[in-house]
């Protein structure tokens, strides 16, 4: 979708030298947060689609205020509970994949949406290492994966990173072509609990057999051992599931 109209929409914030101020209490990242350090669910936060870094930004920093409330002393949680989180909490990355390059060329069904033209929202991956940083979000827990999805969405990546579970699936993709490879690459990092937020599910004009919305829905009829449960909406495009097992394992 559009992204000036998208960052109009979103919440007013304050970024500085080290803090970013949130100012959504409701966002779908922060509740997530709450259910993921509540429930203790391991693994990394993945974004495709970085764009420029705003929302990868925040996420970060709602993130990290909901498990640093969750292990306070004030939280009422056991010591064994507190360093539980703080150990998910330690070990999260931060996966932030974009071409960095914009839009890939916009061919099949992906035309018939308004907004999308090949090379549109392009950002230097320099600029946006340059951006995080100043943020205050800690280098050391990013990992920038450059290059377009068909090519980085693939088993090498998940083994040079060591790659084992995603808490947060974060998918601003636009276009049915590059959701439906994102899916596939994240299937072997599911666990029960992760919460996927689909950035533009509303995106042509809601139509369920266009974009991100069919892309998830081809690609769920195939996991019989998940069920996706409906979570939270946000603003006039964004929706969100959790990841339900029914397996036996």
């Amino acid at each position: 979708m559009n992204r000036l109209i998208k960052q109009i929409l979103l919440p007013f914030r304050r970024i500085s030298s080290n803090f970013v101020s949130v100012d959504n209490p409701n966002s779908i990242v922060r509740k997530a947060a709450w259910i993921l350090a509540a429930e203790k669910v391991e693994g990394d936060y993945l974004e495709f689609g970085v764009f420029s870094g705003d929302s990868f930004i925040r996420s970060f920093h709602e993130l990290h205020e909901v498990y640093r409330e969750h292990m306070s002393p004030s939280a009422g949680r056991t010591s064994e509970e507190a360093n539980k989180i703080k150990s998910i909490w330690s070990n999260m990355r931060f996966f932030a994949f974009d071409s960095f390059q914009g839009l890939p060329a916009v061919e099949g069904i992906d035309n018939q949406g308004r907004d999308f033209v090949e090379g549109t929202w392009s950002f230097e991956e320099s600029e946006f290492k340059k951006k995080i940083s100043k943020s205050g979000l800690p280098l050391e827990k990013v990992v920038a994966v450059p290059g377009w999805f068909e090519e980085t969405c693939v088993e090498t990546t998940i083994q040079k990173y060591e790659m084992r579970k995603a808490a947060i699936i974060h998918i601003d993709c636009d276009l049915y072509s590059s959701t439906k490879s994102v899916l596939k690459f994240v299937e072997p990092l599911l666990v029960d609990g992760t919460i996927l937020i689909f950035d533009d599910w509303f995106c042509f004009r809601g139509n369920p057999n266009l974009g991100e919305q069919k892309a998830f829905a081809e690609w769920a009829g195939t996991l019989a051992d998940w069920n996706f449960v409906e979570y939270q909406k946000e603003g006039p495009w964004r929706n969100s599931f959790i990841a339900s097992y029914q397996g036996s394992k």
